[in-house]
Order: C-alpha cells, then sequence, then structure tokens
C-alpha cells in the first residue's frame, strides 16, 4: 500500500499529515486538532469509508425490523 496524503483521527474525524507509516501501517500520528497520538486511532480516508459502509450496513438492517 503506498502512503496516504493523510490520515483521519478516529477520536475527532480531524485529517492529520504529521505522521510516520511503514509497510502499510501507521507507526506515529499527532492530531492537531485533539492531540490524539495513539497510532491505532488513526486511520485512511478509504479504512474510514469502509467503516461507514459497514455502519450503513448495520442501521439497514436495523431499519428493516
Amino acid at each position: 500500500m503506498l502512503e496516504p496524503d493523510y490520515l483521519v483521527c478516529l477520536e475527532c474525524d480531524t485529517p492529520t499529515y504529521v505522521f510516520e507509516w511503514s509497510g502499510g501501517v501507521v507507526l506515529e500520528a499527532s492530531c492537531p486538532a485533539c492531540g490524539n497520538d495513539d497510532p491505532s486511532l488513526f486511520c485512511t480516508e478509504d479504512e474510514l469509508e469502509e467503516m461507514s459502509a459497514g455502519t450503513d450496513e448495520e442501521a439497514d438492517e436495523d431499519d428493516v425490523e
């Protein structure tokens, strides 16, 4: 996977350009808005879209009942 231009903080949904990326994983990152620096709480835009798609599907299932 190529290095992304930015990551999204999962704490506050703010993009950050201050991160270290290696082998397809976030090694270090820092959110300028909330100060989050836990690499596991950042994702790429594509990963965020995948997570949102899963949430939308679950919401659609709940509407069926």
